[in-house]
């Protein structure tokens, strides 16, 4: 018993030395902490992005809710100019869209991604975007859940969407119970400065979704990402209602 609590003791304290290393590491390198967001997951965010972009009309113009650094979106340009896509993208990390304007503009892309450093909760991106200014689609890349109150994001994003106008969603969920990835999560964003999130189970983003008064439309693997018997990449698309645009 004493040495299980030493090893215990010793563990957290470890924990902490590395909290504090690591939050000293982002103080002086600011920068640094939007490279080692795109090395983390980039790869499986492009095809995300493949998958939405794929889906949405030609023409649109999509609301990107947590567009991170950009450069999932970027990846896919040829699909963005093909289609004749236009993104407004708004983030609340300013270290992300400062490297998301650089992005954009060495990819030539200025005229067709807009950048905004705030929060979907913000009354004025609803004052902004509205009559011909609505979008047409509105996309949670990974992002929903990072959210504080996830179905009010949802309520926020359709006030902003034309009458016709779909949320996308796209994120990873777990099948079935994970200690482990439960434990893990919080460690990553100590470390890493990468917010991943909870844990969060397929079923719960059904209640999100129904709490927020939307349907769900579609409801299916991202192709090519991950889908294991313990987890998956599942893109939803939404419908908002009536009752999702009552405030």
């Amino acid at each position: 018993m004493a040495d299980a609590t030493s090893s215990s003791a010793v563990l957290g304290m470890f924990v902490v030395l590395l909290t504090v290393l690591f939050k000293a590491i982002w103080t002086l390198f600011p920068n640094l902490k939007a490279d080692v967001y795109d090395w983390l997951i980039i790869k499986m965010t492009t095809k995300w992005y493949a998958a939405v972009l794929a889906k949405v009309e030609g023409g649109a113009r999509v609301l990107d809710v947590g567009i991170g650094t950009g450069t999932a979106l970027v990846r896919n340009k040829e699909l963005l100019v093909q289609k004749n896509i236009v993104v407004v993208g708004i983030d609340y990390e300013e270290e992300y869209i400062k490297k998301a304007g650089a992005i954009v503009a060495n990819a030539g892309l200025a005229k067709q991604v807009k950048l905004n450093c705030t929060s979907i909760y913000d009354p004025k991106l609803r004052m902004l975007f509205t009559g011909p200014a609505r979008f047409d689609a509105a996309y949670f890349s990974g992002s929903l859940t990072l959210m504080p109150d996830p179905a009010a994001a949802l309520k926020c994003a359709s006030n902003m969407l034309t009458d016709a106008g779909l949320v996308y969603v796209t994120q990873t969920f777990q099948n079935r119970p994970s200690p482990v990835m439960e434990m893990l999560k919080p460690l990553l964003r100590r470390f890493t400065s990468v917010d991943f999130g909870r844990v969060v189970y397929h079923w719960q983003v059904k209640e999100i979704v129904e709490k927020a008064g939307m349907h769900i439309i579609e409801d299916e693997p991202v192709p090519g990402s991950i889908d294991t018997a313990a987890q998956t990449a599942r893109l939803l698309v939404l419908k908002p209602t009536s009752a999702t645009k009552r405030d």
